[in-house]
């Protein structure tokens, strides 16, 4: 990636990072990874080999800080060592017990990696996952719900908005975040719970998108509320277009009858005025 596309991308995520901890809250307690989010920890920082490292999430929990990595291949030994790196650090920059977790859309089943770490102690790397669940369901069950108006605050599977990118699918990450955020504009939900909602499918889509033009047209297409861009662009598009072939009638009809009355003064003769203009 390049440079300037890398910072704008962590722009972006700081952008929507503030506004998405209600929502990692909800989607840590999915996720049953004990803690409630008190503060956002920075991501970047140099190893002891003066290499510059990148984190995905880092929280501050209280008694503790807590590392997500997100991951859309399989974990790889490189994974282990630079999720072992990552808690070396942060345990000796804030002296405190380091978790660290690895959310995969890879992997079919939860899964646990250990290594040994400091003083022989075994460092215990969790892997959490949700494709043994199917995506393209769970977004007809939700679709069904809305339609029947059975949606409110306390509906259980308003937290799969959350999940959906997790599941199984022939769609990637991005593409069932893009329907995740289509489904997103229920009336029938507080209004607050629906952005906490937005906000963390907006910091998700930005890890999940490759450049800065995807993820802005994801954003574009929220900023329109509710997803309909396409629709609404269309119906925009067919009126206007209708409106221009009126238009143009109605001035063709207005030229054609300035043309018959010069020509009349003119003394030519009606049929022959027809012949010409049609």
């Amino acid at each position: 990636m390049k440079e300037e596309n890398r910072e704008d991308k962590y722009n972006i995520e700081d952008k929507y990072f503030k506004q998405s901890i209600p929502g990692l809250n909800r989607l840590l307690k999915l996720l049953d990874i004990p803690g409630e989010i008190r503060g956002i920890l920075p991501t970047e920082y140099q190893n002891y080999r003066n290499e510059s490292k990148m984190m995905d999430l880092v929280f501050d929990l209280d008694d503790e800080t807590l590392n997500l990595e997100f991951k859309s291949t399989y974990v790889s030994k490189k994974d282990i060592i630079n999720s072992l790196d990552y808690a070396s650090y942060l345990r000796i920059k804030h002296d405190k017990k380091t978790n660290s977790y690895i959310i995969s859309t890879k992997k079919k089943k939860n899964d646990e990696y250990g290594e040994i770490w400091h003083n022989d102690d075994k460092y215990t790397i969790p892997l959490k996952t949700f494709k043994e669940f199917n995506a393209e369901e769970k977004l007809d069950r939700l679709k069904n719900l809305i339609d029947e108006g059975k949606m409110d605050d306390e509906t259980e599977e308003l937290d799969h908005l959350l999940l959906i990118p997790f599941m199984e699918s022939d769609k990637k990450p991005k593409e069932l975040i893009v329907e995740c955020l289509k489904l997103a504009r229920i009336s029938t939900v507080n209004k607050d719970k629906i952005n906490e909602i937005k906000n963390l499918l907006m910091f998700l889509a930005n890890k999940y998108t490759d450049t800065i033009e995807e993820f802005e047209e994801i954003e574009r297409l929220v900023k329109m509320e509710g997803g309909i861009l396409e629709s609404t662009v269309r119906q925009i598009k067919e009126i206007y277009e209708e409106k221009g072939r009126k238009m143009e009638k109605e001035n063709t009809e207005r030229k054609i009858q300035i043309i018959e009355r010069k020509l009349k003064e003119k003394g030519m003769k009606t049929e022959e005025i027809k012949e010409i203009t049609g």
